[in-house]
């Protein structure tokens, strides 16, 4: 057959449902139409679904029939170089570069580094008045990262990147991701406006660091320093502008999103007393001071942070624009058709996952899911590059915190899932304070 499965008609109605409600507005689609679903969005019609065997066939599929979704609209915001905007050979090509630093002997080079900055960090909450979590998680991966991936070791150019990531971050907004039309000057009022100027400033401080690292020469392990030595397809060395765009890419994607889960982590532990108890068991288990390798083998441990990235997924929903053909569970796709891989409709899948609103790390000691039933981090060609690194540095994180200080929610509420920026994270303050 070649009609669209059944879904909403309105696309700015949807888009509004979904900018408020990422999580909610996905499942209620999949209920009222079933599985495949079709998704009217500003990027066009998306067939999405949330179905293991459906699942399979967009990720079996040879990777050459998919293109980036959103790159024209996206790339004036992002950057045409932006990794999650490149595809074919650009893209395999600049993976093939970066994934060397978050697999191996590079990510475990990185542990030390992981628990000092967590330490660092958490030492400094006040004793006797609450403080907001993802602050902190905000500030630790962001140090992580510009120290693991930048290298910047010297603490004032450190603070001042930090300060400029956060505020360019903060100006990212949906709205003028989304719509053209509202990537106006405004008198230099409008939030474009605002956006625009702080990347110039960024990219103007990150053109100094280049600067400086060419004339020193130095051999250095970092990312950004392999890139600078890294050479493209023709033997062409990357310019600013490439380096820059690649590196807030790593920076405003990881960041942002180790931020969320491990404040998601924290939230769900510190809700359930029995969670907290065998975690924290678990914990008083390893030797002092921490080895990071024997963190990441605890398996109620690993079981806590597979259920936050079920429950609270960074990304909804993942899609890709189709360059050829594909049928999908009975529906013959047309170039030009978008398809989506629901990952909160196959997170929240009761045949999967009994009571799947519930926090329960247990099925995930009892049970193994494969590749199309538990997607975290995507799947396929275009799986996040960082997901190696993301998941151990949450581990180091949450095993350094609950080692060395007793928390407490400041309120025990039900808070749901908003967009922030282009991920998804808690919509409300989360507050804790020291037990």
């Amino acid at each position: 057959m070649s009609r669209l499965p059944a879904g909403p008609r309105n696309a700015l109605f949807t888009t509004v449902r979904y900018l408020r409600d990422p999580f909610g507005s996905l499942l209620d689609a999949a209920r009222r139409y079933g599985d495949p679903f079709t998704w009217p969005t500003f990027l066009g019609k998306m067939v999405v679904t949330g179905d293991p065997g459906g699942i399979k066939t967009l990720l079996s599929a040879d990777p050459e029939i998919y293109e980036a979704l959103g790159a024209d609209l996206l790339a004036p915001v992002l950057g045409e170089n932006n990794l999650i905007l490149l595809s074919g050979e650009r893209h395999r090509a600049m993976r093939k570069l970066q994934n060397p630093q978050f697999h191996g002997e590079r990510l475990h080079a990185y542990g030390r580094l992981i628990t000092g900055i967590t330490e660092e960090h958490a030492g400094r909450w006040p004793p006797e008045r609450p403080f907001p979590i993802q602050q902190t998680m905000q500030a630790i991966s962001l140090d992580v990262i510009l120290q693991a991936v930048l290298g910047l070791s010297e603490p004032a150019t450190r603070a001042a990147f930090a300060e400029a990531v956060r505020s360019l971050v903060a100006a990212l907004k949906p709205s003028f991701m989304f719509i053209r039309t509202l990537r106006r000057p405004m008198f230099g009022l409008g939030a474009w406006a605002r956006f625009q100027r702080l990347r110039a400033t960024t990219l103007a401080l990150f053109g100094k660091e280049l600067a400086a690292r060419r004339a020193r020469a130095e051999p250095r392990e970092d990312i950004l320093s392999l890139m600078l030595a890294g050479r493209k397809e023709d033997g062409s060395a990357f310019d600013d502008q490439e380096l820059f765009e690649q590196m807030i890419s790593l920076i405003g994607a990881g960041h942002e999103t180790t931020a969320s889960a491990l404040t998601w982590a924290l939230y769900h532990v510190h809700r359930d007393p029995s969670v907290k108890a065998a975690l924290l068991e678990e914990l008083q288990s390893l030797a002092v001071p921490l080895d990071p390798e024997a963190v990441t083998k605890l398996p109620y441990l690993n079981a806590v942070c597979s259920e936050v990235l079920r429950l609270d997924p960074v990304a909804p929903i993942v899609g890709r624009r189709l360059r050829q053909g594909l049928t999908l569970q009975g529906y013959d796709l047309h170039p030009g058709v978008s398809v989506g891989i629901g990952i909160i409709n196959v997170h929240r899948r009761a045949d999967l996952y009994p009571e799947p609103e519930l926090f329960r790390p247990e099925r995930f000691l009892t049970r193994e899911y494969g590749a199309f039933e538990y997607l975290p981090f995507g799947g396929g060609s275009r799986r996040c590059l960082g997901a190696a690194f993301a998941l151990y540095e949450m581990k180091l994180v949450l095993a350094t915190v609950l080692r060395l200080h007793r928390l407490r929610l400041v309120t025990d509420v039900p808070v749901r899932a908003a967009l922030r920026n282009t991920t998804v994270g808690p919509a409300a303050t989360i507050e804790m304070a020291r037990a």
